[in-house]
């Protein structure tokens, strides 16, 4: 037999050997990896679960405070983060005279390691609200969507939340760090006014709120399989944010507004892929454009309190005069942050939008906003 062939078969019998004794690493590892990741998984469809009951019940328990590793700055920064948007949520149905009653979340995990007792992902939540008004039976759905980096550890045999880093449109989308809802409630039905479809300009409306329920993202219910549209259009919402970037898309596109680009508020693609103007990009930029550009007019501005107060101008409240297809302008301190589309009304005639960054389908117009913001009522008129 040959000297290389006598090295093969030793080799071989080592390695055979060795695995008797002790089996592949990989082999093992994986194994176990895969348990950890199943555990995890369930760990967080469960917190989700819990987040979304504690909405209905208004309450967080024990068994929500037991999901958080406390022992850790940012772990304790988290259930304060979530008892905080309770909170929220809780003076928000309060002064808004609704009750939510219904609550469901989705998760998709795209990203999962584990290193050890250590845990780390990115959660995408789908999540739909149902609200009534009290002595009422019409239930009021909305989504939302949110895009979480979480970190887990395991102590005493059990997941705990160490990290959870997300912006959410219940109740933290706002330039306050503790927002508190402002005083109001709708005062019955909205005139028919309120709730025209059409005007007589160039603008098309009926399409441009087809095209922002279609592309909605990850909010309930959005089409497109949850996603944007990013055959056409790039997603900035890791550069600053994704608002005016949909909404441009809404009034543009040729299956939404249709308006015609110009020199100012305009797109391209190329090979370094996808950028638009500062008017296409940038809240404030784009409010600019609309009002200059002669697409749009500012109807009003100012606090909730007094866009819905009735006035000599406005015997409906400044609210009334928004159309579908029309935008609202949100900020603080005298410059725009953020812009959402109205797409319709509930059924008390109270304001409805969509939005990226966070992501909102059918939304009421102020959630998760502090009774200082200033909203800024844009009509389009193409």
């Amino acid at each position: 037999m040959k000297k290389e062939t006598w090295i093969r078969l030793l080799t071989l019998t080592i390695v055979f050997l060795f695995f008797l004794i002790s089996p592949p690493w990989g082999f093992s590892d994986n194994k176990s990896t895969d348990s950890k990741k199943a555990e995890v998984t369930k760990t967080v469809k469960k917190i989700f679960d819990t987040r979304a009951k504690a909405l209905v019940d208004h309450s967080f328990d024990q068994e929500a405070l037991s999901f958080y590793y406390t022992k850790e700055k940012l772990g304790r920064w988290a259930h304060s983060h979530e008892k905080a948007k309770l909170d929220f949520v809780r003076m928000w149905v309060t002064k808004r005279g609704v009750d939510f009653i219904e609550a469901k979340s989705e998760i998709k995990i795209p990203w999962l390691e584990i290193r050890g007792n250590q845990a780390e992902l990115i959660v995408n939540q789908t999540l739909m609200v149902g609200y009534v008004y009290k002595g009422e039976t019409t239930i009021n759905r909305f989504g939302i969507g949110t895009r979480h980096w979480m970190k887990l550890k395991k102590h005493q045999g059990k997941w705990l939340i160490s990290q959870d880093f997300y912006t959410d449109g219940l109740g933290d989308d706002s330039l306050a760090p503790n927002p508190t809802p402002a005083d109001g409630r709708p005062k019955g039905k909205a005139p028919k006014s309120f709730q025209k479809d059409s005007d007589k300009g160039s603008y098309d409306r009926k399409a441009a709120v087809r095209y922002a329920d279609q592309y909605a993202g990850m909010a309930w219910g959005a089409g497109n399989n949850h996603q944007y549209n990013l055959k056409e259009y790039g997603d900035l919402s890791g550069l600053g944010g994704d608002c005016a970037n949909y909404v441009s898309q809404c009034l543009a596109d040729k299956n939404g507004g249709k308006i015609p680009l110009d020199g100012s508020w305009f797109y391209t693609i190329n090979q370094d892929g996808f950028s638009g103007s500062e008017a296409w990009v940038r809240a404030p930029n784009f409010c600019d454009w609309l009002q200059y550009s002669g697409r749009g007019r500012l109807i009003a501005q100012g606090t909730f309190s007094e866009l819905i107060t009735p006035t000599k101008k406005f015997p409906a409240g400044a609210i009334a005069e928004l159309q579908k297809g029309d935008v609202i302008g949100y900020g603080m301190g005298g410059e725009i942050e953020h812009v959402a589309i109205v797409v319709g009304w509930d059924s008390k005639g109270y304001p409805l939008v969509n939005s990226h960054t966070v992501d909102r389908y059918h939304c009421p117009w102020d959630m998760g906003y502090d009774k200082k913001t200033i909203y800024y009522l844009f009509h389009v008129t193409g």
